[in-house]
């Protein structure tokens, strides 16, 4: 250090004294470590300072700009051999300005690009069908490839039942177990068809469906023009076996019309309804009068099923008539379809529904009354071209409970008659129906079902008896397994004007039957 010192009074003007002089102009700066660590020594460097001098003669433990380093700024610098003031400080920092900083005007990195945004998800793929047993079977097999591979499916059940009676032959007007204290095998059902695709594309795909129905319920579902001639035997009388192809139809979904659209062509079931034609579909044995007495069953037409949005769906058919096949020579021009409204979450909804064309009693095409039989071929008086109105709410209370309430108009004018229990000036004869019920899941395997039904025919053209029936039926689904289904109902009905049960106002049944599916 003295030796330094030495050189530098040497070099520079000053005044010598014994001791190193240093200009009060010079910019002199000390180098070395950082302060916090600065000793002086043999070894110490000077770095240049930009901050104010370190006071009390030695260097502060801590950096310039510290509060520790603020309370002595004003403070002489003195180190030894060297005399330095404020002043020269000031000096200092006027002679040596900090360095401006450095701007890079353009980046380094291109600027990033954001993220794209993510296409919203699919929506999910429509949950499959359940796999009855048949498909279940052949599922790994060749066979089970190729209709999987080509979206067919092959299912069916069979539906056998035994009713007890009050009544000894018939049940009268209920249906469709009428036969009293008797076995019946009412449905033996086949179905084959192949799905359409109805999300994850935008093209449009084709399916179709075939069901055939062989047991005694055929007698009332067989429509007119249709292997009709089965229904009679040698002896006059009706055969209570027989076959129905009850829907057979080819469809094109639309996926991007509307928000879904199925255009099928075909025989096809009335679109409305609680009950259903199919025993595995329908929540009782036996049928309600709303179900078998008030609306058609089936139609022959082109429909559109259109799904408007998650709320609003609806089915809009150009049939030939109510339950009236191809080519039958009494088919004519009518308008069947619905409009069906579920409140967001599913709690309510709401089906209003019409079968309308002229509604006036055609003579030409009337079969004449025959109690023996109720096949719709040969029903009173001519179903085909009848007009009514139905509306279904349903109300969930909870996961376990829900109401269902279905209400049919219907009437008919140009009647003639005899057509009817009760006379009517001018041909006209309607019918009311209200059926009322309440459904109840107890658990996986139970559940139970009460019905109320009113159903007034007041002139007796739909059941060949005028009057009010009132109708009380109970009944519990037992699942023995995913396949089998055992359904007991006890059941009263009573007609307060007319005896349509073997001479009775009322009659007590006490049924059951057992479902399996394949």
């Amino acid at each position: 250090m003295v030796s330094f010192v030495l050189l530098l009074s040497a070099l520079m003007p000053g005044q010598t004294t014994g001791e190193a002089t240093v200009p009060r102009s010079a910019a002199v700066s000390v180098v070395g470590p950082p302060l916090d660590s600065f000793s002086p020594g043999p070894t110490a460097q000077l770095y240049p300072i930009q901050n104010d001098p370190p006071a009390g003669g030695s260097v502060p433990s801590s950096v310039p700009g510290t509060p520790r380093a603020a309370e002595a700024a004003d403070a002489p610098l003195n180190f030894p051999g060297l005399t330095w003031s404020r002043a020269a400080s000031a000096e200092s920092a006027d002679a040596v300005a900090p360095a401006a900083p450095i701007e890079i005007p353009a980046p380094l990195l291109p600027t990033p690009v954001p993220p794209p945004v993510p296409p919203p998800p699919a929506p999910p793929p429509a949950p499959l069908p359940d796999r009855w047993w048949l498909m279940r079977e052949v599922q790994g097999t060749a066979l089970g490839a190729f209709l999987d591979d080509n979206r067919f499916f092959m299912t069916g059940w069979i539906e056998q039942s035994f009713t007890g009676s009050t009544d000894k032959v018939t049940n009268g007007t209920i249906t469709w177990n009428d036969q009293a204290n008797k076995y019946l095998l009412q449905q033996a059902w086949f179905r084959v068809g192949r799905s359409v695709v109805t999300s994850g594309t935008t093209s449009p795909s084709f399916g179709f469906q075939l069901d055939v129905l062989a047991g005694t319920d055929y007698r009332f579902t067989l429509p007119r023009g249709l292997l009709n001639s089965q229904l009679y035997n040698s002896a006059g009388g009706q055969n209570l076996y027989g076959v129905d192809p009850i829907q057979e139809y080819v469809s094109m979904y639309l996926p991007t019309l509307f928000q879904g659209v199925e255009l099928r062509l075909g025989r096809l079931y009335t679109p409305w309804g609680v009950e259903s034609l199919e025993a595995v579909s329908t929540p009782l044995l036996s049928r309600s009068y709303a179900f078998n007495w008030s609306p058609p069953f089936t139609h022959s037409g082109l429909a559109a099923y259109v799904t408007f949005t998650k709320e609003w769906s609806g089915v809009f058919m150009l049939a030939n008539g109510n339950d009236v096949f191809f080519g039958d020579p009494s088919e004519e021009l009518r308008f069947v379809g619905n409009l069906r409204w579920v409140q967001p979450g599913g709690r309510n909804t709401v089906t209003v529904a019409t079968s309308l064309g002229r509604g006036k009693f055609n003579p030409a095409y009337a079969t004449p009354p025959q109690q023996s039989t109720v096949a719709l071929a040969t029903e009173p008086f001519g179903r085909n071209n009848f007009n009514a109105f139905d509306i279904v709410y349903t109300h969930l209370f909870n996961s376990v409970l829900s109401y269902n309430l279905e209400g049919i108009y219907g009437y008919q004018y140009n009647v003639p008659q005899d057509a009817m229990a009760v006379g009517s000036s001018n041909g006209f004869a309607n019918w009311f129906s209200a059926a009322h019920y309440l459904f109840w899941t107890i658990s996986p395997k139970w559940g139970s079902i009460v019905r109320f039904e009113t159903f007034d025919d007041c002139q007796g053209q739909r059941t060949g008896f005028a009057g009010l029936y009132t109708s009380l039926t109970t009944g519990v689904q037992y699942h023995i397994n995913k396949s089998m289904v055992i359904r007991p109902e006890l059941r009263y009905d009573d007609n307060w004007l007319q005896k349509p049960f073997e001479g009775h106002h009322g009659i007590f049944t006490a049924a059951s039957d057992l479902i399996i599916r394949w």
